[in-house]
């Protein structure tokens, strides 16, 4: 084999190799621009709906969410409570916007981020990866509007982890609410 035939055999195994790494932890983030958040705002997580057959999937993520914020540099963070004895696989068991805003109000937040999980499992099949599947909207306390809003998902490796997939998808889909100034 002469020098130029092994090159070629080497690139075709690396882009191969590459092809398959990609193909393996797909993720796709789709996300409108960003407001300008300060490491100052308060942003409120509110309860998320989980549109899944997992139970509790949407609570998972509302702590994933609100620890996200805080990696990305909001100071003040809070979650509001799920209504006590609501259906962990209901999505209309969530609160309504108008009351969830309240409470968002009733604790001096600029911002409040709600949202849906669509899947949130472990793929059937030989090797089970985790697939995750998510919706935020960033709303405007005083106004109600929705200022930002991102949907997104990750699929993982056959031994990757859920809340893995989960985490990483979460912060990926939030990143652009970083605080700046």
């Amino acid at each position: 084999m002469n020098r130029f035939e092994r090159i070629r055999r080497t690139v075709g195994w690396t882009l191969a190799t590459a092809a398959l790494i990609a193909a393996g932890a797909c993720s796709t983030v789709d996300t409108t621009p960003a407001p300008r958040l300060r490491a100052t705002d308060t942003v409120v997580v509110l309860p998320l709906a989980n549109y899944t057959e997992t139970p509790d999937a949407g609570s998972a993520a509302q702590s994933m969410a609100a620890n996200a914020l805080r990696k990305l540099g909001i100071a003040t963070v809070d979650s509001m409570p799920a209504s006590p004895g609501g259906d962990p696989f209901d999505a209309t068991s969530q609160p309504d916007r108008d009351k969830a805003l309240g409470w968002a109000r009733s604790h001096h937040a600029r911002y409040a981020l709600s949202g849906a999980v669509e899947e949130w499992r472990y793929k059937v099949g030989v090797d089970g990866e985790p697939v995750v599947g998510m919706t935020f909207e960033l709303r405007d306390v005083e106004s109600g509007k929705v200022v930002w809003s991102g949907t997104g998902n990750r699929g993982g490796w056959s031994r990757s982890s859920l809340g893995g997939v989960a985490q990483s998808l979460i912060g990926k889909l939030l990143s652009p609410l970083a605080a700046r100034g």
